[in-house]
């Protein structure tokens, strides 16, 4: 019995919207890209450029440990 259940609220999460510009090989291989969004408050996008399907992931983490940091 370690206290009341925890419950997830609406307003613990958010929606982020990124996009993805992506160069892929002939055999459909990420090659390199950028992630990207629009921030509103700023009125500018905020762009990270990646290598490869990990660099993705990493840039997808990079980016959104920057979002949490302006809130």
């Amino acid at each position: 019995m370690g206290g009341p259940p925890v419950v997830e609220r609406l307003s613990d999460n958010r929606y982020v919207v990124l996009r993805l510009r992506l160069l892929v090989d002939r055999q459909r291989r990420v090659v390199h890209g950028d992630v990207g969004a629009f921030e509103e408050e700023e009125h500018k996008e905020r762009w990270i450029h990646f290598h490869g399907p990990d660099g993705l992931i990493e840039a997808v983490r990079v980016w959104l440990a920057a979002e949490d940091a302006a809130f």
